[in-house]
């Protein structure tokens, strides 16, 4: 089949976009993939009038691809034939599912588009405790459909990205204090290499390639299907939350507070703080979510705790796990169509007195920036249970990471990049500087795209990463924001 699909190459090299070899007939998109793929998978070009429904949603606005086309394959054949046919012809693409890998430099990119929408299978074994998704499924089919037959699984805080896309980046969320990250629960994975083939990888095949790809996924292939264990619902699958709001005075109160929990947070709670600006008071303030994974009662003493610090608004509830995603303050990825671009940093503790610089400094560009409308988010998870798994299991290095410190930098005028990426460059340099790590700790899924493959692989796994790119990838035809040089 390949020889076949080289064969075409010689004679049909691609879209006008590519250029035109000489003696070689250029066609169109549909032209060179349709008779390759079973009829049910969509083709479009970026001009043709079905381009929106086949190209991939996509999250921000913020260094948005210029896709030339789009593909929908509709089967793992079809993924296959597209990935051999567009490598022959040189045509570069990303697949995207949920869209919410916005990367620095991806707004020149100029190839197609791989929508994985269709492979939006989620098939649930309760008797072995074991979940499999496909690589169109989004972290909402798994959260209810686990809810729903007495089930649960660590994952990200929000509903719409997608699942793989977040665990192939390790995968952190509120039950990571009780579970550890989504790479810990995966237990094995079906994905399509940069030769069109179809490999397994677990812990007992092609080991070294899912060692890789837990962490550093999107520079070996396309994950089609993921299996997981799963746990039995905690505290039948409800949950207390609960939402403070504190004035701008209180700040330093709260930071203090927040230290509190360094090296000794229970792993059934998580809360989360976001600084932000109200702009009909003209004033920053901070949200802070608290969410704990039993009773109210049980939970009450670290209500008690963040109530001392002064909060101005104090609200608890208790509700199903279902309930409690569309809550969170960063339920904002599900929001699409804003320029929002984000940078990230993990820390090893809490000191009072950069968090309070970093509010000062938040809250006078708030006020030089009418336009700007991100939020600062620091995320707390206990790490006991993710320093459980040895380090050298998985790629992804930052196991000690206590604090987990977000940017959403929203925008409505997208002259002010320039001057937010530059603020916030500013403030992630600063913060480094009292992480308690001597490198930076950047969780990839939230990286901005310029820290590097040290600090999202660390150094020490960067020569295995390299040789089995090498291997699986020696044409770097997948990475593209996340290169391993």
């Amino acid at each position: 089949m390949l020889n076949r699909l080289l064969a075409l190459a010689a004679v049909a090299p691609g879209l006008v976009a590519y250029g035109k070899a000489p003696g070689r007939a250029a066609c169109t998109l549909e032209e060179l993939f349709e008779s390759w793929v079973s009829p049910a998978t969509e083709i479009a070009s970026s001009t043709d009038a079905n381009f929106s429904s086949v190209v991939g949603p996509r999250w921000s606005a913020w260094e948005a691809p210029a896709w030339s086309g789009a593909i929908k394959p509709a089967t793992e054949a079809d993924l296959q034939k597209i990935v051999q046919i567009s490598v022959a012809n040189n045509i570069p693409f990303i697949a995207t599912n949920g869209g919410h890998g916005p990367k620095q430099g991806q707004g020149s990119f100029t190839g197609i588009n791989i929508n994985l929408g269709s492979f939006n299978t989620v098939s649930i074994d309760t008797a072995k405790n074991l979940v499999t998704v496909g690589a169109g499924v989004k972290l909402w089919d798994v959260q209810t459909g686990l809810y729903n037959v007495g089930k649960e699984i660590q994952t990200g805080n929000s509903i719409c990205p997608g699942a793989i896309g977040v665990t192939v980046g390790a995968g952190i969320g509120m039950m990571t204090g009780m579970y550890g990250l989504m790479i810990d629960t995966l237990k094995s994975v079906r994905m399509i290499t940069a030769k069109g083939q179809l490999v397994k990888a677990s812990a007992t095949e092609n080991k070294d390639l899912f060692w890789a790809i837990r962490g550093a996924g999107v520079n070996f292939g396309i994950v089609t299907e993921a299996t997981y264990g799963i746990h039995d619902q905690t505290n039948e699958g409800n949950v207390t939350a609960v939402t403070f709001v504190y004035a701008a005075a209180s700040n330093r109160t709260l930071w203090a507070t927040m230290k509190k929990f360094d090296g000794n947070q229970p792993a059934k709670l998580s809360f989360q703080t976001v600084i932000q600006f109200n702009r009909a008071s003209n004033a920053a303030q901070i949200v802070v979510q608290l969410w704990y994974f039993g009773p109210v009662s049980e939970a009450q003493p670290y209500i008690d705790t963040f109530a001392a610090a002064g909060p101005v608004v104090q609200s608890v509830t208790y509700l199903p796990q279902t309930d409690l995603y569309y809550q969170s303050e960063t339920a904002g990825v599900c929001d699409r169509g804003h320029i929002i671009s984000a940078h990230s940093l993990g820390f090893n503790q809490t000191v009072v007195s950069s968090y309070e610089a970093h509010f000062a400094d938040m809250t006078a560009f708030y006020i030089a920036n009418p336009s700007f409308a991100g939020i600062s988010v620091f995320q707390y998870y206990s790490n006991k249970q993710t320093l459980k798994t040895p380090a050298s299991e998985t790629v992804f290095p930052w196991r000690d990471i206590q604090v987990w410190w977000l940017t959403q930098n929203q925008y409505s005028d997208a002259s002010l990049g320039p001057q937010v990426d530059h603020f916030m460059r500013g403030q992630r340099t600063n913060l480094q500087t009292t992480s308690g790590f001597d490198t930076p700790h950047v969780y990839f899924n939230y990286a901005f795209g310029d820290e590097g493959a040290a600090a999202w692989y660390s150094a020490a796994n960067l020569p295995k990463l390299r040789k089995l790119k090498a291997i699986w990838d020696p044409n770097y035809v997948f990475g593209n924001g996340a290169p391993l040089y």
